[in-house]
C-alpha cells in the first residue's frame, strides 16, 4: 500500500487530484495539508475538507498550513480557478473541523513516524515543506519520495513566460526545497501541458449521475468556458492529477537527472526553474543532480488510468 501525505491549494486540478487519489486501491491517504495559493488558506482548507466530504472521505485529517509565502507578497489565481477556487461549483458544506495551523508539524511527525515509508506529493507552492524541511532537516532522510507539480524545464511557464504558477507563487521556499537533500521527482508543464481532457470526457464520466463525477464536470466545464476559451484550448491540463498518478505510478512518465534551481531575484524571471540535464553537453555543469525531472509522458495510458479508476470508484 503506497502511503501518501499531500500538500495542496485546491484548486480545480487539485480537486481532480484528490478525487482519483481517493478512488485508487492501492493508496492510502495519510493526511491533507493544505496551504496559500491558487485561492487564500482559508479557502482552500475549507475546499479540502468539502472535497472529502463530498466523496466520502471524512476520515481523513486535514490540517492547514502556510496563509502566505516566505518572502514575496501573496499571489492567487482566482482569475483561473473562480473566486471560491473550484469554479464557482457549490459542494456540500463540509463536517469537519481541520487542524488549524498545523501542516508543517503534520509533515514532520508523518514522515517521523513513518520512515522510508511516506511519499510526499505537493500540488500547491512549497511554503509548508519548506518550513517542515528547515525546521527538522531529518525530514529529508526519511521521506520516501517528495513527487512536486511544478516548474517548466524547456517549454514556457504559465503565470509569466519564465515562470510556472507553483514556483513563481513561493520561489523561496521551492529554493530551500530543491536543495534539502531528499528524494525529488518534478513533474513540470513539460508534460502535463499535454495531458489535457475535454468536455465529452467528463461528460462520460458523469453519466453515471454521481455527485463527484457530475462535480467534476461541472469544474471542468467551468475552466474550459472560461479560461480554456482565453487560452484557446478546449481541455483542461491535468496538472495536479498527473502529478498524483506519477506518484503511484512513475513509469507514466520518462524521467531525466537534473540539476534545478530557482531563479530569486530576476526583474522578469523570477521562479524560473533553471535546469541543467546530466550529462547534457550543451549545458555542462559541475553540480550534481538534485531532481528526477519529467521530459516525456503517455498520455493515453494516463488518461485511461485517470477515467477507468474513477469511473471504477464513483458509482451511484
Amino acid at each position: 500500500m503506497l502511503r501518501l501525505l499531500i500538500d495542496t491549494d485546491p484548486g480545480i486540478d487539485d480537486a481532480l487530484a484528490l478525487f482519483l487519489a481517493i478512488a485508487s486501491p492501492e493508496v492510502q491517504i495519510e493526511g491533507i495539508t493544505t496551504v496559500s495559493g491558487n485561492v487564500s488558506i482559508s479557502m482552500t482548507t475549507h475546499n479540502a475538507l468539502a472535497l472529502l466530504e463530498l466523496a466520502g472521505a471524512t476520515q481523513t485529517t486535514v490540517a492547514s498550513g502556510s496563509a502566505r509565502p516566505l518572502i514575496r507578497q501573496a499571489v492567487f489565481a482566482d482569475h483561473v480557478h473562480g473566486e471560491n477556487g473550484i469554479g464557482g461549483v457549490q459542494l456540500p458544506a463540509p463536517q469537519q473541523e481541520p487542524l488549524h495551523n498545523k501542516a508543517v508539524e503534520t509533515i514532520i511527525q508523518t514522515i517521523l513516524q513513518a520512515p522510508g515509508e511516506i511519499t510526499l506529493v505537493a500540488l500547491g507552492p512549497l511554503t509548508n515543506l519548506a518550513l517542515a524541511v528547515r525546521c527538522e532537516p531529518k525530514i529529508a532522510e526519511m521521506v520516501r519520495e517528495v513527487v512536486i507539480m511544478g516548474g517548466a524545464f524547456q517549454v514556457p511557464g504559465n503565470v509569466t513566460p519564465a515562470a510556472e504558477f507553483n514556483i513563481y507563487a513561493d520561489p523561496h521556499a521551492a529554493h530551500i526545497v530543491m536543495h534539502a537533500g531528499w528524494p525529488l521527482r518534478l513533474v513540470s508543464l513539460d508534460v502535463t501541458n499535454h495531458t489535457l481532457m475535454d468536455q465529452e470526457q467528463f461528460a462520460r464520466l458523469a453519466a453515471n449521475n454521481h455527485p463527484v463525477t457530475r462535480s467534476m464536470q461541472a469544474m471542468a466545464t467551468s475552466y474550459i468556458e472560461g479560461m480554456g476559451k482565453k487560452r484557446g484550448v478546449s481541455g483542461i491540463a491535468m496538472h495536479d492529477p498527473l502529478c498524483l498518478a506519477a506518484a503511484i505510478q512513475p513509469e507514466l512518465i520518462t524521467w531525466r537527472n537534473a540539476y534545478v534551481d530557482i531563479e530569486l531575484n530576476g526583474t522578469y524571471t523570477q521562479g524560473q526553474t533553471i535546469t541543467y540535464f546530466d550529462q547534457d553537453p550543451a549545458r555542462p555543469t559541475t553540480n550534481q543532480p538534485n531532481v528526477l525531472a519529467s521530459i516525456n509522458v503517455d498520455k493515453e495510458r494516463f488518461i485511461a488510468l485517470y477515467m477507468d479508476t474513477i469511473a471504477a470508484y464513483y458509482r451511484s
